[in-house]
């Protein structure tokens, strides 16, 4: 089992910001453009990032999921990306 594409979904969730408000919008449809197992669209669509460490993701990346949900986005640091 490979981890880029995970990888890949959580690095433009961080960096691209079109795939970060497609992904706000629907999650589903932003990970149905990456080739994503359906264990890992279930660990992402559950916003924990603790789900995704054993599928491959980065640590750091991984971090990023919460970015989606609104009580993170309030943190300084993310209004900071």
């Amino acid at each position: 089992m490979s981890s880029y594409h995970l990888n890949r979904f959580l690095f433009d969730l961080k960096m691209n910001e079109a795939v970060f408000k497609e992904a706000q919008a629907d999650l589903k449809g932003a990970m149905g453009r990456y080739d994503l197992t359906g264990e890992e669209k279930e660990a992402l669509s559950s916003g924990d990032p603790r789900k995704l460490r054993p599928l491959g993701a980065h640590g750091m990346l991984a971090l990023y999921l919460m970015r989606l949900h609104p009580d993170f986005r309030a943190n300084i640091y993310w209004a900071q990306k």
